[in-house]
C-alpha cells in the first residue's frame, strides 16, 4: 500500500502544481507552451519578420521623400496620433482590450495599490488602434513650440505607418505571442509604435527616454570607435543660443556632447579635450579616456561616464577668454599620440574627431592647412575622420568679418562640416550629430552585407518582455532617416537560440571608415514649414481622463495582479502537511476536491502517469494541441 500512497502523493502534488500553475490570484492565464516547435518552423518565421522590417523600413522612407507633400496637403490636422506622454479618451472605436503575457509588468508600485515590494501587472490592457508617438527631452505637458520643424514634419509623413503597422500581426487582434511591437526610430528622436499603450508615470515623466538610445537603434551604429571631443573655449561660445534663454553656445554643446555619450557601444573609448588660445588639455586627470563597458549593463555605463560627464558640468567660458587656436590644438593633439589608439588591437577600430567651435577662431576669416602639413599627414596616417560643427550665425553675426570660413578648412582636412541650429537644440542636442551617426550607420550596414540586424534580448520599456528585436537602417542617399525595428517575443521556444545565432551579426564591428567627403549629403535637406495655425505636428492633446487612476485607464478589467510566487504559503504549508500525515492529506484533498478546477487537475494528471480507468470501449487518442501558423504574409 505504501508505494501505492506515495504515488498518489506524486499525483496529487502534480495536480497542484498544474493547476496553480494556470492560476494567479484565482485568475486563469494562458499557459507557456512552445510557440514554435521546429528548426524549419522558426526560420520560416524569422524571414518573414525580415521581410516585414525591410518593407516597414521602405514604407518610412517613402513617407520621408513626401514629408513636405503631406505637410503642405494638411494631413496632419486630419489625423491624430497617441502620444505616450499624454492620456487620450479610448473609446469602443479606438481601442483594442488584449490579454497579456504572464510576464508583463506594465504597472508601477505607486499606481496599483498594492504592499511595498510587490510587482504588478495586468492580465488585459486598452491597446489603442493607432501608433504611439514619444518624443526625447519633452515634458510630459507638452509645449507643441518646443517640437521642431522637422520633428513635426516626421510626426506627420510617418502617419500613415498606421495602415502597415496591423498587417505585420496575424490577425487585427494583437495577441502578443509572437511579435510584440512594430516601430520607427526617426534620426531625429521622433518615436512612433504600434500598437499604442499609456506607459507607467514613473516612465513618461522621465524626459530621457530617446529612440537613440534603445539597444535596437544603436546596434544600427555598433561600429568600434575611438572618439576624441574638441571644445572651443574661446570668447564666441559665451554667446547665448538664443536671445531668449540664458543659455550659452557652450552650455549647448556640452549637452550635446553628454547627449552622445550616451550613445557609445560597449567597447568604445572616448576622451574630451578643451582647447583655447594654447591647449589642447584633456579634461580628465593624466590624459584620461573612458572605455565603455558592456551597455546593457545601466549602472556600470553609468559609473563609467560619471568622472567624465561631471568634468563636462564643470567647464565654463567667459566672453573674456581669447579666441582659440584650432590649428595648434590639431597639431599638438594629431603629433604627440595622445588623442587615439594605434596599438595592433585598436588598429581596424574607427577614428574620430568631433571639433565644436562658436565660429571666431585666432586663425582670424581663413584657416589655411596645406595639404602637405603635419595636420594633414598625421589625420592621413592615423585614418582619423574630422566631423567640424560650428554654431549658426545669428541676426547680429550675419555680417561680422572675424567668423572663420571652415567650410574651407573642412575641404582641406579631408573633414565633414556642419552648422548647429540654434533653434530647437536644447530640447534635441542629438540631432546636430545626424551627420555623424549617418556616416557610421552606413559602414555598419556595409559590413552586414545590408541585412536585417538581430539584438538578441532586452527589456522595453512597456513592460511587455524581455523582447528580442530585428532592426533595419532607413537611408535616403547617405543620410540616415532612421530605423525600423519589430520586437519578438523572446520565449518563442528551443529552436530559436540556434536559429538567431545563425542570424545574427557581430555585435561591433571594425572598420576604419572610408574618407570623409567635405561636400556630402549626411544632413536632411532644411525645408522651409508653411505656418498651420495651431496645429501641434500632429499629437493628440490631453484629456480629463488623465484625472482617473493610471489602472483604470490602461487596465480593462481595472484590477492590478500581484505577480510572485505561484504557490500561496497556504498552498505550500498544506502540501508539506499532506506529505507527513495520511489523515491531514484526506482532510485536505476533500477541501479541495469542492474545485471543480482542481478535479480536472488530478484527471489531466492521472492521464499523464497512465493510471486512469481503462474506457470500457476503445477510444481514439486524444491529438495534442497545434500551434497555428499565426503568420500571414509580409504587408
Amino acid at each position: 500500500m505504501f508505494p501505492s500512497r506515495a504515488r498518489a502523493l506524486i499525483f496529487v502534488f502534480s495536480a497542484l502544481l498544474e493547476w496553480n500553475s494556470s492560476h494567479v490570484n484565482g485568475q486563469a492565464v494562458t499557459s507557456r507552451r512552445t510557440l514554435v516547435q521546429t528548426t524549419a518552423d522558426a526560420n520560416a518565421f524569422f524571414d518573414e519578420v525580415e521581410d516585414s522590417v525591410k518593407l516597414l523600413a521602405g514604407f518610412a522612407l517613402s513617407n520621408y521623400r513626401r514629408r513636405q507633400e503631406l505637410w503642405e496637403d494638411r494631413t496632419c490636422n486630419t489625423k491624430c496620433s497617441v502620444s505616450s506622454c499624454q492620456s487620450r479618451q479610448l473609446d469602443e472605436s479606438t481601442r483594442q482590450c488584449v490579454k497579456l503575457p504572464a510576464d508583463s509588468t506594465i504597472f508601477s508600485n505607486q499606481s496599483c495599490k498594492l504592499p511595498p515590494g510587490s510587482s504588478t501587472s495586468c492580465s488585459e490592457a486598452a491597446f489603442s488602434k493607432e501608433s504611439n508617438i514619444r518624443l526625447p527631452g519633452i515634458p510630459k505637458n507638452l509645449d507643441p513650440q518646443k517640437i521642431s520643424p522637422d520633428q513635426q514634419r516626421t510626426i506627420c509623413s510617418q502617419q500613415d505607418l498606421d495602415s502597415k503597422f496591423p498587417k505585420i500581426y496575424p490577425d487585427s487582434t494583437v495577441k502578443f505571442d509572437k511579435i510584440v511591437w512594430t516601430m520607427f526610430g526617426a534620426s531625429n528622436g521622433v518615436f512612433r509604435i504600434y500598437p499604442g499603450l499609456e506607459l507607467a508615470p514613473s516612465v513618461s515623466q522621465n524626459s530621457s527616454f530617446d529612440t537613440r538610445k534603445r539597444p535596437w537603434y544603436k546596434a544600427i551604429t555598433g561600429v568600434s570607435k575611438q572618439a576624441v571631443v574638441l571644445l572651443d573655449l574661446g570668447g564666441s561660445m559665451a554667446n547665448k543660443v538664443l536671445n531668449t534663454d540664458t543659455t550659452t553656445l557652450f552650455d549647448g554643446t556640452k549637452k550635446i556632447v553628454v547627449e552622445f555619450l550616451d550613445t557609445l557601444n560597449t567597447g568604445d573609448t572616448v576622451s574630451v579635450y578643451t582647447f583655447g588660445s594654447r591647449g589642447p588639455d584633456n579634461i580628465l586627470p593624466d590624459n584620461g579616456k573612458v572605455k565603455m563597458p558592456d551597455t546593457s549593463n545601466d549602472s556600470a555605463v553609468t559609473e563609467a561616464l560619471a568622472p567624465l560627464k561631471a568634468a563636462l558640468q564643470g567647464l565654463m567660458v567667459s566672453f573674456d577668454s581669447a579666441p582659440a587656436n584650432m590649428t595648434a590644438a590639431l597639431e599638438n593633439l594629431l603629433t604627440s599620440d595622445t588623442g587615439f589608439n594605434t596599438s595592433s588591437t585598436l588598429v581596424n577600430s574607427l577614428k574620430v574627431m568631433l571639433i565644436f567651435t562658436g565660429g571666431k577662431l585666432a586663425e582670424g576669416k581663413t584657416i589655411s592647412i596645406p595639404s602637405n602639413s603635419s595636420i594633414g599627414k598625421a589625420l592621413s596616417t592615423l585614418s582619423v575622420r574630422p566631423f567640424i560643427y560650428q554654431w549658426k550665425k545669428d541676426q547680429t553675426d550675419s555680417s561680422d568679418p572675424t567668423f572663420t570660413d571652415l567650410q574651407s578648412a573642412a575641404c582641406a582636412l579631408n573633414a565633414y562640416y556642419a552648422e548647429i541650429s540654434r533653434d530647437h537644440i536644447l530640447q534635441d542636442p542629438l540631432s546636430a550629430l545626424q551627420s555623424f551617426y549617418s556616416y557610421v550607420a552606413k559602414i555598419r550596414h556595409k559590413n552586414d552585407q545590408e541585412k536585417p540586424l538581430w539584438i538578441p534580448s532586452y527589456g522595453p520599456y512597456t513592460g511587455v518582455g524581455p523582447v528580442m528585436a530585428v532592426s533595419f537602417p532607413v537611408f535616403d542617399g547617405d543620410f540616415l532617416v532612421g530605423v525600423a525595428a519589430i520586437d519578438v517575443r523572446r520565449n518563442l521556444g528551443q529552436p530559436w537560440e540556434s536559429v538567431i545565432n545563425n542570424r545574427k551579426a557581430r555585435d561591433i564591428v571594425y572598420d576604419i571608415g572610408p574618407a570623409l567627403n567635405c561636400t556630402a549629403s549626411l544632413s536632411p535637406v532644411d525645408v522651409a514649414v508653411p505656418a498651420l495655425g495651431n496645429s501641434n505636428g500632429g499629437l493628440c492633446l490631453g484629456s480629463t481622463l488623465a484625472a482617473k487612476d493610471y489602472e483604470k485607464r490602461v487596465c480593462c478589467n481595472s484590477t492590478c495582479i500581484a505577480s510572485g510566487s505561484k504557490l500561496s504559503p497556504g498552498e505550500i504549508a498544506g502540501i508539506c502537511i499532506g506529505c507527513l500525515g495520511g489523515l491531514l492529506l484526506v482532510v485536505f484533498l476533500i477541501a479541495l476536491a469542492v474545485s471543480s478546477k482542481f478535479r480536472t487537475a488530478i484527471s489531466k494528471c492521472f492521464k499523464r502517469q497512465g493510471t486512469q480507468p481503462k474506457p470500457e470501449t476503445p477510444t481514439k487518442p486524444v491529438p495534442e494541441e497545434t500551434v497555428p501558423d499565426g503568420w500571414d504574409r509580409p504587408f
